[in-house]
């Protein structure tokens, strides 16, 4: 692939940006100067929606430089997921509140408010006409996907899968505080689950290692059963796993972009092909 001065120049622009957000960023106390590092990783995930050039992008992506930046502020990106959702949960859990129409009133983060009334865009493909259970992968703090389909939709049972324990902990307590019911966490290696029940599985943006998690799908999962897998667009390759391609058991039935002020994603559906 021949690569023109003008992409080796933006390349650079690129690298240089990112070396300046990883030099403050390693230099930073994430636990005792916390309002800073929010302040710097929001400027960083800004910056990364900015470059939505695909020829500039592939060009980033095969040269040198992207093993080194994605190893580094994917691991940072996940830290700051977990300590956002965490300090969101407590904020509502440590109010008093009587009355609300939607979980969304609750919300006062704006990435989290964000990604909570995007679900509707992102679970619109989904045929819950049918669906008993749904599996969500990865549970985080701040289980707001699991919120917004026990509020938007009929599904009977739904499991959220992590293997993180203080994770599963904080948000079985901001379910109990919802008083939901039917809901049920599970500690476990997600590659391991035995998907077999499942009427519909969801792979969120920040879940890995997608790859072995599909395949393991695909080993135990119902032939009628849906997955609905969230890749990054752009440099948010950066800070969230991205699936190049999916088992050849699987068909694609549906893709769309989806990008807001917070996010570049696209949205998956997947089924399994009828032999």
């Amino acid at each position: 692939m021949e690569i023109s001065k003008s992409e080796i120049i933006k390349v650079k622009e690129i690298v240089k940006n990112l070396e300046l957000y990883k030099d403050k960023l390693s230099n930073i106390d994430y636990i005792h100067q916390k309002k800073d590092f929010f302040s710097i990783m929001k400027k960083l995930r800004k910056y990364l929606l900015s470059v939505e050039d695909w020829k500039i992008f592939k060009t980033f992506y095969h040269s040198e430089y992207y093993k080194l930046y994605n190893d580094f502020f994917n691991n940072i990106n996940q830290y700051y997921l977990r300590s956002l959702e965490s300090i969101q949960s407590l904020s509502i859990m440590t109010k008093w509140i009587h009355n609300f129409n939607s979980f969304s009133d609750l919300l006062d983060r704006e990435l989290i408010k964000d990604s909570f009334e995007r679900k509707g865009k992102e679970i619109e493909s989904l045929d819950f006409s049918k669906a008993k259970t749904l599996v969500l992968v990865w549970c985080g703090p701040l289980p707001e996907t699991l919120i917004y389909i026990y509020e938007n939709t009929n599904i009977k049972n739904i499991i959220w899968l992590d293997y993180n324990h203080e994770a599963i902990f904080m948000a079985w307590e901001m379910v109990s505080w919802l008083n939901l019911n039917n809901i049920n966490f599970e500690q476990i290696d997600w590659t391991k689950y035995d998907y077999k029940d499942a009427d519909i599985i969801i792979l969120p943006l920040f879940c890995s290692p997608k790859d072995k998690i599909i395949n393991r799908i695909v080993k135990t999962w119902k032939k009628s059963a849906q997955i609905l897998v969230s890749n990054p667009k752009w440099l948010w390759h950066l800070i969230y796993e991205w699936i190049w391609s999916t088992n050849p058991r699987l068909r694609e039935t549906y893709r769309e972009d989806l990008y807001s002020n917070f996010i570049a994603q696209e949205i998956i559906k997947l089924e399994k092909y009828d032999f």
